[in-house]
């Protein structure tokens, strides 16, 4: 409930904001103005009902809206908004609201739409990697680049690249591959990998392209347009490692034996589920989850998106897992930017993407902030003798004074001592190389540049603000609402039972069915269990469990159902016992046995749900009228008649 409720609050805010130098007020609540500007933004958002269509007028939401601020000053009265619970809470929503804006506005943008055109191609390449660790000193990394290029070079002069791989790469799967990683797609390989397959040329090799693994050569072998996704079913009959012949032959047979039933007709959903060897879609009639490009095995993806039309079936396809049987069930193309945007924005926020557009604006707000660094004081420097990073030798020393300055920006200044503090909590009892330390820095200059940028941006970006209100108007609602109303009508027993009491005309049971209904597959079946539960012994020494197993020997023919039925409940019943008329639902074969049972006072037990749900209404009632009473409500009828 709590989560629905912050979702509403905030998507009413999901719209361009213009600012207002001098909003009017449309009401004072005690000494808190509202005004017009925020009451209409979120009466244009929320005075249509979705499901019904129908309008709230002005001032019926004007009276909602009231309620709505009286419950939120109340909350803040009584203090809920400093609970250590509800401060934490609110710091995680709030970073949460505050990363879009924490990122290069133009550079996101671009990369936005980068992604989207990349989605219209899937690409295939091949790749040689030279491990190296993303911490690794320069020499090291000298070493490894210029081994790279020699591989790159060999290439060139005309070895075979899958040779090569396989005698250089220290991708474990290249023993199988080759080097070959098939068709993919964007944000299935780490950005530099995969913007380095984007940017070279069908039968071209890259330059050394540097990932967190290390160094890799790139050949691009094909490029084509994307398919989109598709949904299919499958059997399986797996054929498992060291089976023998005789055993794959027979797997062979088992399949080609499903397929022609299938050509017979057979239902698929009914073979999948009794002879599929994958279990998990087996029991959903061989269903398998929306996939595309690089997502199954190359045999099984040729051939789903060889289909061609939904229902088609393939022939046995076989795999490193066995034998397929492969079933369309739906496809998708590539859908519009509008359509893909959001999705993108998710994904790219999850990957290197993300740090491409938070550093440029890092960049950005150093020349925004004038930013000055004292270069003599920066913790690590580079020895071009050693060719490596060494930490300075104070900044190992327990007993030295840290206080010299770091940098500068804004009106903050950042010691030597504020680092070592950052890089103890950050490393583990301060056991880091000279090119972590270096990192730690990095890392710490644009925290704090970051830290001050999102303290500004409730100044900064009026929407940002006002969502950030929203959010927290609508966590305090739910905390007094909750303690107010839903949970002091569960707890307060007493005054639960006093309001049932009160009002047990409102808790009354319709006429009821109590009985058994007895579906038989055909007439003979019918007259075989009407003979059996018309006997006295039925019931006594004959149970339910006895016919099932008498009636259904050899398959199913017999299903039974047993309770007390309203109506609606039971279509069956609808038609047999309240005269519902169904045409639709044919009645043969079918038995019941059983009574009415007339109109009644439900118990306090029996009706607790809609007993809690009123009680909790008549509590908001009785706690708004109070709070109505308390607050000192103005509402500035000039300003209001302006809206209408």
């Amino acid at each position: 409930m709590k989560n629905i409720f912050l979702v509403i609050c905030s998507i009413v805010l999901l719209f361009n904001i213009e600012v207002i130098a001098q909003p009017e007020t449309l009401m004072t609540i005690n000494n808190n103005k509202v005004s017009k500007y925020e009451f209409s933004r979120i009466y244009e958002k929320n005075k249509t009902n979705l499901s019904t269509g129908e309008v709230t007028s002005l001032n019926d939401y004007l009276e909602l809206f009231i309620n709505f601020k009286l419950k939120v000053y109340e909350a803040e009265k009584v203090g809920l908004d400093t609970m250590p619970g509800f401060v934490k809470e609110f710091e995680g929503y709030k970073k949460q609201l505050a990363k879009p804006y924490l990122l290069d506005g133009k550079v996101n943008e671009q990369i936005i739409k980068e992604a989207y055109d990349r989605m219209q191609l899937e690409v295939r390449a091949s790749h040689i990697l030279i491990r190296l660790s993303e911490n690794a000193l320069p020499k090291d990394t000298l070493k490894a680049y210029n081994k790279a290029l020699e591989i790159k070079r060999r290439i060139l002069n005309g070895e075979n690249f899958e040779v090569v791989a396989k005698g250089s790469s220290d991708d474990p799967s290249v023993k199988d591959n080759g080097g070959d990683l098939g068709y993919f797609t964007v944000f299935q390989m780490i950005y530099p990998f995969e913007s380095a397959v984007y940017e070279t040329e069908i039968g071209e090799v890259s330059d050394p392209v540097r990932t967190r693994y290390g160094y890799h050569i790139v050949k691009v072998t094909d490029k084509q347009n994307a398919r989109g996704q598709i949904k299919v079913a499958h059997i399986m009959v797996t054929t498992p490692v060291g089976s023998t012949e005789k055993a794959i032959k027979e797997k062979k047979e088992l399949i080609n034996t499903i397929y022609h039933k299938i050509k017979q007709g057979e239902d698929f959903k009914e073979l999948a589920m009794q002879y599929s060897d994958d279990k998990g879609s087996a029991r959903n009639g061989g269903d398998l989850p929306w996939f595309g490009v690089g997502r199954m095995v190359k045999e099984f993806e040729t051939a789903a998106f060889n289909l061609t039309f939904d229902g088609e079936v393939s022939q046995p396809v076989q795999t490193g897992f066995g034998w397929h049987i492969i079933k369309r069930i739906g496809r998708k193309e590539i859908p519009s930017f509008e359509d893909a945007r959001n999705e993108i924005i998710r994904k790219s926020t999850r990957d290197q993407r993300a740090d491409v557009a938070r550093n440029a604006l890092i960049e950005q707000l150093k020349a925004e902030y004038n930013f000055s660094e004292r270069v003599e004081n920066i913790p690590v420097v580079y020895d071009t003798t050693a060719n490596e990073y060494i930490v300075k030798l104070k900044f190992l020393e327990s007993d030295v004074n840290l206080g010299d300055t770091l940098f500068s920006f804004l009106d903050k200044v950042y010691f030597e001592n504020d680092f070592i503090e950052y890089a103890h909590n950050k490393a583990h009892n301060n056991q880091c190389s000279a090119i972590e330390y270096k990192n730690l820095y990095e890392d710490f200059k644009s925290e704090k540049i970051l830290q001050v940028e999102e303290d500004l941006l409730i100044n900064k970006y009026p929407e940002y603000r006002l969502l950030l209100q929203e959010y927290h108007d609508g966590m305090l609602l739910f905390e007094i609402t909750d303690k107010q109303v839903w949970q002091k009508a569960i707890n307060d027993s007493i005054g639960l039972k006093k309001f049932y009491k009160g009002n047990k005309k409102n808790y009354m049971w319709d006429e009821r069915w109590d009985g058994t209904i007895f579906i038989c597959k055909n007439k003979d079946v019918a007259h075989r269990v009407s003979k059996i539960i018309h006997k006295s012994s039925y019931g006594r020494k004959v149970t339910q469990e006895d016919l099932l197993k008498e009636i259904n020997k050899d398959s199913e023919f017999l299903t039974i159902e047993s309770g007390v039925f309203s109506k609606g409940d039971n279509k069956i019943v609808d038609k047999l016992i309240f005269g519902v008329d169904l045409k639709e639902l044919s009645s043969d074969n079918i038995l019941i046995k059983g009574h009415k049972i007339k109109s009644k006072l439900k118990t306090l037990d029996e009706a607790r749900g809609a007993v809690i749900s009123d009680y909790q209404d008549y509590l908001e009632k009785q706690w708004i009228g109070k709070l109505r009473k308390q607050y000192n409500i103005k509402v500035n009828d000039v300003v209001l008649s302006s809206m209408k």
